[in-house]
Protein backbone atom coordinates (compact mmCIF):
# COMPACT_ATOMS: atom_id res chain seq x y z
CA UNK A 1 0.00 0.00 0.00
CA UNK A 2 1.21 3.67 -0.71
CA UNK A 3 1.90 5.62 2.41
CA UNK A 4 0.52 8.63 0.58
CA UNK A 5 -2.97 7.44 0.23
CA UNK A 6 -3.01 6.24 3.73
CA UNK A 7 -2.33 9.66 4.54
CA UNK A 8 -5.06 11.41 2.26
CA UNK A 9 -7.46 9.00 2.91
CA UNK A 10 -7.39 10.22 6.60
CA UNK A 11 -7.54 13.64 5.91
CA UNK A 12 -10.41 13.54 3.95
CA UNK A 13 -11.80 11.44 6.82
CA UNK A 14 -11.01 14.23 9.48
CA UNK A 15 -12.42 16.54 7.23
CA UNK A 16 -15.63 14.67 7.27
CA UNK A 17 -15.55 14.81 10.99
CA UNK A 18 -14.82 18.17 11.42
CA UNK A 19 -17.78 19.27 8.78
CA UNK A 20 -20.17 17.44 10.89
CA UNK A 21 -19.08 19.26 13.91
CA UNK A 22 -18.92 22.26 12.43
CA UNK A 23 -22.29 21.26 10.85
CA UNK A 24 -23.85 20.77 14.38
CA UNK A 25 -22.42 23.84 16.14
CA UNK A 26 -24.46 25.60 13.48
CA UNK A 27 -26.98 23.78 14.02
CA UNK A 28 -27.04 24.20 17.43
CA UNK A 29 -26.50 28.39 17.24
CA UNK A 30 -29.41 28.42 14.63
CA UNK A 31 -32.31 26.74 16.60
CA UNK A 32 -30.87 28.65 20.05
CA UNK A 33 -31.39 32.19 18.38
CA UNK A 34 -34.60 30.75 16.60
CA UNK A 35 -36.06 29.96 20.28
CA UNK A 36 -34.92 33.04 21.48
CA UNK A 37 -36.79 35.14 18.97
CA UNK A 38 -39.99 32.85 19.96
CA UNK A 39 -39.61 33.68 23.62
CA UNK A 40 -39.32 37.57 22.72
CA UNK A 41 -42.20 37.29 21.02
CA UNK A 42 -44.39 35.63 23.13
CA UNK A 43 -42.86 38.17 26.22
CA UNK A 44 -44.20 41.08 24.01
CA UNK A 45 -47.32 39.33 23.64
CA UNK A 46 -47.75 38.84 27.16
CA UNK A 47 -46.64 42.35 27.78
CA UNK A 48 -49.50 43.45 25.53
CA UNK A 49 -52.00 41.30 26.48
CA UNK A 50 -51.27 42.75 30.34
CA UNK A 51 -51.97 46.07 28.76
CA UNK A 52 -55.30 45.14 27.60
CA UNK A 53 -56.35 43.91 31.09
CA UNK A 54 -54.68 47.12 32.73
CA UNK A 55 -56.40 49.31 30.14
CA UNK A 56 -59.77 47.15 30.28
CA UNK A 57 -59.30 47.69 34.40
CA UNK A 58 -58.69 51.75 34.43
CA UNK A 59 -62.38 52.17 32.32
CA UNK A 60 -64.17 50.15 34.92
CA UNK A 61 -64.78 46.69 33.82
CA UNK A 62 -64.92 43.99 35.92
CA UNK A 63 -62.93 41.42 36.90
CA UNK A 64 -64.32 38.65 34.60
CA UNK A 65 -64.30 40.93 31.81
CA UNK A 66 -60.38 42.28 32.25
CA UNK A 67 -59.94 38.14 32.02
CA UNK A 68 -61.55 38.00 28.78
CA UNK A 69 -59.19 41.03 27.47
CA UNK A 70 -56.34 39.63 28.68
CA UNK A 71 -57.08 35.85 27.25
CA UNK A 72 -58.13 37.53 23.54
CA UNK A 73 -54.45 39.64 24.00
CA UNK A 74 -52.80 36.76 24.02
CA UNK A 75 -54.09 34.84 21.30
CA UNK A 76 -50.75 34.80 19.47
CA UNK A 77 -49.14 32.30 22.43
CA UNK A 78 -52.49 30.62 22.93
CA UNK A 79 -51.39 27.44 20.60
CA UNK A 80 -54.06 25.87 18.42
CA UNK A 81 -57.20 26.56 17.79
CA UNK A 82 -59.42 23.94 19.34
CA UNK A 83 -62.83 25.35 19.02
CA UNK A 84 -64.68 26.22 16.50
CA UNK A 85 -62.54 23.31 14.86
CA UNK A 86 -61.14 24.37 11.06
CA UNK A 87 -59.75 22.86 8.19
CA UNK A 88 -57.95 25.97 6.75
CA UNK A 89 -55.04 27.66 7.22
CA UNK A 90 -53.95 30.55 8.33
CA UNK A 91 -56.81 32.94 6.76
CA UNK A 92 -59.76 30.59 7.88
CA UNK A 93 -58.37 30.56 11.62
CA UNK A 94 -58.61 34.67 11.11
CA UNK A 95 -62.26 34.60 9.53
CA UNK A 96 -62.85 32.28 12.73
CA UNK A 97 -61.46 35.03 15.25
CA UNK A 98 -62.50 38.14 13.88
CA UNK A 99 -65.75 36.98 13.65
CA UNK A 100 -65.70 35.01 17.81
CA UNK A 101 -63.82 37.53 19.15
CA UNK A 102 -66.65 40.07 19.98
CA UNK A 103 -69.07 36.75 20.65
CA UNK A 104 -66.16 35.84 23.35
CA UNK A 105 -65.96 39.13 25.01
CA UNK A 106 -69.40 39.81 25.19
CA UNK A 107 -70.09 35.85 26.62
CA UNK A 108 -71.54 36.22 30.11
CA UNK A 109 -70.06 33.37 32.18
CA UNK A 110 -67.36 30.97 31.86
CA UNK A 111 -69.45 28.04 30.39
CA UNK A 112 -70.44 29.94 27.14
CA UNK A 113 -66.43 31.13 26.54
CA UNK A 114 -65.33 27.76 25.78
CA UNK A 115 -68.05 27.09 23.10
CA UNK A 116 -67.84 30.50 21.52
CA UNK A 117 -63.56 30.23 21.29
CA UNK A 118 -61.18 28.20 22.98
CA UNK A 119 -57.42 27.29 22.27
CA UNK A 120 -54.67 24.93 23.92
CA UNK A 121 -53.00 26.69 25.74
CA UNK A 122 -55.04 29.20 27.31
CA UNK A 123 -55.00 27.34 30.19
CA UNK A 124 -51.03 28.07 30.87
CA UNK A 125 -52.21 31.88 31.30
CA UNK A 126 -52.31 32.63 34.72
CA UNK A 127 -54.05 36.20 35.60
CA UNK A 128 -52.92 38.16 38.18
CA UNK A 129 -54.77 40.39 40.11
CA UNK A 130 -55.40 44.58 38.97
CA UNK A 131 -53.92 46.28 41.79
CA UNK A 132 -53.35 49.72 42.71
CA UNK A 133 -50.10 50.99 43.35
CA UNK A 134 -51.59 53.91 45.90
CA UNK A 135 -49.98 56.44 43.57
CA UNK A 136 -52.95 56.97 41.28
CA UNK A 137 -51.55 53.95 39.15
CA UNK A 138 -52.66 50.34 38.33
CA UNK A 139 -50.98 47.38 37.49
CA UNK A 140 -51.52 43.98 35.80
CA UNK A 141 -49.46 41.08 35.98
CA UNK A 142 -49.91 37.71 34.26
CA UNK A 143 -47.68 34.65 33.93
CA UNK A 144 -47.55 32.24 31.12
CA UNK A 145 -46.22 28.21 31.14
CA UNK A 146 -44.36 28.60 27.58
CA UNK A 147 -43.25 24.93 26.19
CA UNK A 148 -39.99 24.88 25.05
CA UNK A 149 -40.22 21.78 22.94
CA UNK A 150 -40.06 23.24 19.59
CA UNK A 151 -36.44 23.55 19.21
CA UNK A 152 -34.80 19.75 19.60
CA UNK A 153 -31.57 21.52 21.14
CA UNK A 154 -33.56 22.80 24.09
CA UNK A 155 -32.11 20.64 26.53
CA UNK A 156 -28.74 22.21 25.67
CA UNK A 157 -29.35 25.67 27.30
CA UNK A 158 -32.49 24.60 29.60
CA UNK A 159 -33.10 21.73 31.54
CA UNK A 160 -37.16 21.91 31.67
CA UNK A 161 -39.35 21.46 28.62
CA UNK A 162 -41.27 24.88 29.74
CA UNK A 163 -40.40 28.66 30.79
CA UNK A 164 -42.42 30.94 32.84
CA UNK A 165 -42.79 34.43 31.22
CA UNK A 166 -44.38 37.47 33.10
CA UNK A 167 -46.03 40.62 31.20
CA UNK A 168 -47.03 43.20 32.90
CA UNK A 169 -48.06 46.78 32.60
CA UNK A 170 -48.72 49.92 34.88
CA UNK A 171 -51.37 52.83 33.93
CA UNK A 172 -52.56 55.47 34.85
CA UNK A 173 -56.23 54.93 37.08
CA UNK A 174 -58.81 56.29 35.71
CA UNK A 175 -62.23 54.69 36.82
CA UNK A 176 -61.91 56.56 39.99
CA UNK A 177 -62.36 59.53 38.35
CA UNK A 178 -66.31 58.50 37.00
CA UNK A 179 -67.01 55.30 39.02
CA UNK A 180 -67.38 54.64 42.19
CA UNK A 181 -65.53 51.43 44.13
CA UNK A 182 -68.81 50.26 44.69
CA UNK A 183 -69.29 49.74 40.50
CA UNK A 184 -65.77 47.58 40.70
Amino acid sequence: MNRNHSISGSRSGQGLIESCIVVALVCLIFFSVFQLSQLFAAQEVLNYAAGRGARARTVGFNHFMVEKTIRVGAIPNAGRLVNPVHSGGPSGQYAIESARIPLYLGGENDGQLRAILDYDAWETIIFGASFSLGDGTLRQDIEQEVSLTNNPFHRAFYASDTITLKGECTLDEHYTLYLDEAGW
